[in-house]
């Protein structure tokens, strides 16, 4: 398990091409309002999540793995 604990607002800051390269994850509301979990990315590691308490993922976010890898959170459609 790769575990991410930084958080990049929007990907601020960050270039498009990394952007675009980045592995992604799709939450719904209720996931993204966590601040621990576990979650598979679309390249099929299995990440460990663990933020500060009260941190509130959004769509864009970018999440910073401790091998240096970004992961781009994706808002689940929801009804």
């Amino acid at each position: 398990m790769i575990i991410a604990s930084k958080l990049i607002a929007q990907g601020q800051g960050l270039a498009a091409a990394l952007l675009k390269r980045a592995a992604t994850i799709e939450l719904d509301w209720d996931l993204r309002q966590k601040s621990r979990f576990e979650v598979t990315d679309s390249q099929g590691r299995v990440l460990g999540v663990f933020l500060p308490r009260g941190v509130v993922l959004r769509g864009g976010d970018v999440l910073v793995a401790e091998d240096g890898s970004l992961i781009r959170v994706l808002a689940a459609p929801q009804p």
